[in-house]
């Protein structure tokens, strides 16, 4: 068996027959697929059994877990050689098994591999992944290098360094979790392409949550795992690489910001965790990003930023003054 796909089902009886016809009509089909459902109220576990495809095995949880360990039960079952994630409530493009096959195929160094989302929305915009190696891992500083409803994994990888769910990890960021464990093992490798339809809204799991509450969690774990310092201040400064802001940025904050950005420089120079120039590009990118945002917070925080850049452009000033104008 090539392929085992796991699918982890809780209350997505809406979307669910989309997405098992989507696997189902991959054009890759050395596969099996094993869904849990992780004690659904609805009808999920109906559509399921409903299914006539011999190769859908299904397996109850007499209790909810979260979707990690509903999908770690599946992946302890899988006999393919890769684990191609999928979730419930999404839509393959038609190729997807047969691209991510044929990476790790082609790639015995890689252990995992994603792509972009297409997201279901308005606009059908691209929620981006980074694409090497080391790209991908100077992520994991601010957020998942792996999509995960794109997510395949070569087993024996996952399987050698027990790399695994924990039912005890919290219902969103495991896959961040689960990721930074298995970065240590092995070589991530993104497609620069759409692999699935990505639905989003009400029905994700991170949908309602205090995401601050959330990322503070899970940048202490990270930075735990690391093995990189962490104070609560500089935890606050973190959220901003993500645009979370608990409470107004201004003008001190971005000069603090600025100075975490080139702490986390040093750091990385001092540990060698990530390669430097890859780490820099994140900076860079974090740094930059942040500016779009603090129009929000008054006129003195933007102009902050331009003085600890050193870059006074007419492009800044002409954004500033437009957000001014039309407020």
């Amino acid at each position: 068996m090539k392929a085992s796909v796991v699918i982890p089902v809780f209350n997505k009886a809406p979307y669910l027959q989309a997405c098992l016809d989507s696997v189902f009509t991959q054009t890759f089909q050395d596969f099996e697929v094993i869904a849990v459902d992780d004690a659904s109220t609805d009808a999920s576990l109906d559509i399921l059994r409903a299914c006539a495809d011999p190769r859908l095995r299904i397996i109850r949880n007499e209790r909810n877990i979260g979707p990690g360990g509903a999908a770690q039960r599946a992946m302890d079952d899988a006999s393919g050689e890769y684990i191609i994630r999928v979730d419930a409530d999404d839509i393959m493009y038609p190729d997807r098994f047969a691209v991510q096959v044929a990476v790790l195929d082609g790639h015995p160094e890689v252990g995992a591999t994603s792509g972009h989302l297409r997201l279901m929305t308005e606009h059908e915009t691209l929620h981006r992944v980074e694409l090497s190696d080391a790209a991908c891992k100077a992520r994991m500083l601010f957020g998942v290098p792996l999509n995960q409803p794109a997510t395949a994994y070569r087993t024996a990888v996952l399987r050698q360094h027990k790399v695994r769910f924990r039912d005890e990890w919290p219902r969103y960021g495991e896959d961040w979790m689960h990721q930074l464990e298995l970065a240590r093992h092995t070589h991530f490798l993104n497609l620069d392409r759409p692999l699935i339809h990505y639905r989003k809204g009400a029905m994700n799991i991170a949908h309602g949550r205090d995401r601050a509450a959330d990322l503070r969690f899970l940048y202490r774990y990270v930075f735990e795992r690391l093995g990189w310092p962490l104070s609560d201040r500089q935890r606050e400064l973190q959220l901003a690489t993500v645009k979370c802001f608990p409470k107004p940025f201004g003008a001190a904050d971005v000069r603090e910001f600025h100075a975490w950005l080139k702490e986390l420089d040093r750091l990385n120079r001092e540990h060698g965790t990530f390669d430097q120039a890859a780490l820099q590009t994140q900076l860079r990118h974090h740094w930059e990003a942040l500016y779009y945002h603090l129009p929000a917070f008054g006129f003195g925080a933007a102009v902050q930023h331009m003085r600890c850049d050193g870059s006074w452009g007419w492009r800044k000033w002409r954004y500033l003054i437009s957000v001014f104008i039309k407020g």
